[in-house]
């Protein structure tokens, strides 16, 4: 096995070689880097909602698509309007073939469909209703099921090894709120850090075995999407206060007057 490397120097011709090893080590190393990843979001592509102009924005990143690693290097913007119906975001890839280059095009594009087609990825879903504007924050982590008026990132296709992942972001809004509450142990410090050092989708059997463990049960089930942010919420609710708010750890004096 060899690693050629081409040497540009004076007087030199230029040959056809070097230049296709220039051009197929950037997508060799994405290969050797994801290979076994599943389709979908790899890192990036941060949602954003423009209200003025009624537009999805799609930030830059990484995302596999039948089983080829594209580079998304600009901002996509995606027109939305008010309807009575659940949408769905989506991306998908088009290749086209001239004389001088295989051109492959990331699409996104809004759909009604539930289920993703052949060769397609979901990025989020919402439904938005007539007089409001599409909400890209959330006032809590309990804030991101809310129905109507949101970007939804729960059920989004976030690529991981073997099998796919769970969005990045949903947890780390998970893990951020979970250390503020005066529960939060070893084991929830633990799996908390690992999910604030992350860039990408983390294995989904460590956060299968967070739930159960939280759960106190002996075997790990696997877990929807729903039911993995459904269990993360369960969690943290039974971490606060009866009123919703971080416990403080301090219990009311009585004073008994005879």
């Amino acid at each position: 096995m060899e690693n050629r490397y081409p040497l540009f120097e004076t007087g030199r011709i230029l040959k056809k070689e070097a230049l296709e090893v220039i051009r197929d080590y950037p997508r060799d190393l994405l290969d050797i880097l994801y290979e076994g990843y599943t389709d979908g979001v790899i890192r990036g592509l941060r949602l954003s909602s423009d209200h003025e102009n009624r537009n999805l924005i799609i930030g830059k990143g990484l995302i596999k698509l039948k089983g080829e690693v594209y580079q998304v290097n600009k901002e996509i913007k995606v027109v939305y309007t008010h309807t009575e119906q659940r949408r769905y975001l989506r991306l998908k890839c088009n290749e086209k073939k001239d004389k001088d280059f295989t051109v492959s095009e990331i699409e996104a594009f809004l759909s009604d469909e539930k289920e993703n087609k052949d060769g397609e990825i979901l990025l989020c879903d919402f439904l938005l209703k007539s007089g409001f504007v599409l909400r890209d924050t959330y006032l809590n982590f309990a804030d991101m099921r809310s129905e109507y008026d949101t970007i939804h990132l729960i059920n989004t296709d976030y690529a991981g090894y073997g099998e796919k992942s769970f969005n990045i972001e949903v947890l780390k809004a998970y893990a951020k709120e979970y250390l503020s509450t005066k529960k939060c142990e070893e084991t929830d410090r633990t799996f908390c850090y690992m999910v604030l050092n992350s860039m990408e989708g983390m294995d989904r059997s460590i956060i299968e075995n967070y739930i159960a463990f939280k759960e106190g049960k002996l075997k790990v089930s696997h877990l929807s999407n729903k039911e993995i942010y459904t269990g993360l919420l369960d969690i943290l609710s039974s971490a606060k206060g009866p009123d919703g708010h971080r416990t403080t750890g301090f219990s009311p004096k009585k004073i008994l007057v005879e």
